[in-house]
């Protein structure tokens, strides 16, 4: 519906592009018709999607174009109609969530009547011991309004019974504030989604390639 480019041009409206390709990745779970495959729908292919690049083609950025980008799509929640935000990025938490800048952007957003869905971040193994760890999970998925999800394993099976959190996945309680998080779980194990084949992503990890249109990531981004 609207693409606004707040990496290059400071927010403008602009022709949308995706030079990393995680976001065109998380739109097709959200929202693909499945037309190019005719397998890989998103869960809601009916859903309007209004775009807000703040990362760029390295998949990097600043917290200040996200708190940006929250408070341009607060402010204009009405003009734009937007019901829910996700949020798939995060950096570690530097401080509590009462003080976070980041994190008082999504409560701003909450208030407002905005449906703000974060992901929990990928730090579930603690790197010294290599076993499951704790306290991982990153800003702003330790917003207490934040509906924070995290990943797990369907093991390719359609029974709940052999799901298993994803390694990856970070866990909670939250730094600092000692929130419990993550509030849910989704599937972010090896999911396929759309890509433009010019991405960096598609162009620089040859295994992730499903096809011209499609490639396979697993993360915490894509549960959410």
């Amino acid at each position: 519906v609207a693409f606004y480019d707040f990496v290059k041009a400071g927010g403008a409206f602009a022709a949308a592009y995706d030079d990393y390709g995680h976001g065109t990745h998380i739109a097709g779970l959200v929202g693909s018709s499945g037309a190019l495959s005719n397998a890989h729908q998103g869960v809601a292919p009916g859903a309007r999607l209004i775009v807000m690049k703040v990362l760029d083609g390295k998949g990097a950025g600043r917290t200040s174009d996200v708190i940006k980008a929250l408070t341009f799509a607060t402010a204009n929640k009405q003009l734009l109609g937007i019901d829910v935000i996700n949020l798939s990025l995060g950096h570690p938490i530097y401080e509590s969530a009462n003080t976070d800048p980041l994190v008082q952007a999504v409560e701003a957003a909450t208030r407002a009547g905005i449906v703000v869905v974060a992901s929990a971040g990928n730090f579930g193994i603690n790197p010294a011991t290599g076993q499951p760890g704790y306290a991982g999970v990153t800003s702003p998925g330790n917003a207490p309004s934040a509906l924070t999800v995290g990943a797990f394993e369907d093991r390719g099976t359609i029974t709940r019974s052999d799901d298993v959190v994803a390694t990856f996945s970070s866990r909670g309680p939250t730094w600092y504030d000692g929130i419990v998080k993550p509030d849910i779980l989704a599937n972010g194990h090896r999911l396929v989604s759309n890509s433009g084949s010019r991405t960096y992503l598609y162009n620089t990890y040859a295994s992730v390639q499903v096809d011209s249109a499609h490639v396979r990531l697993s993360g915490t981004s894509m549960a959410a």
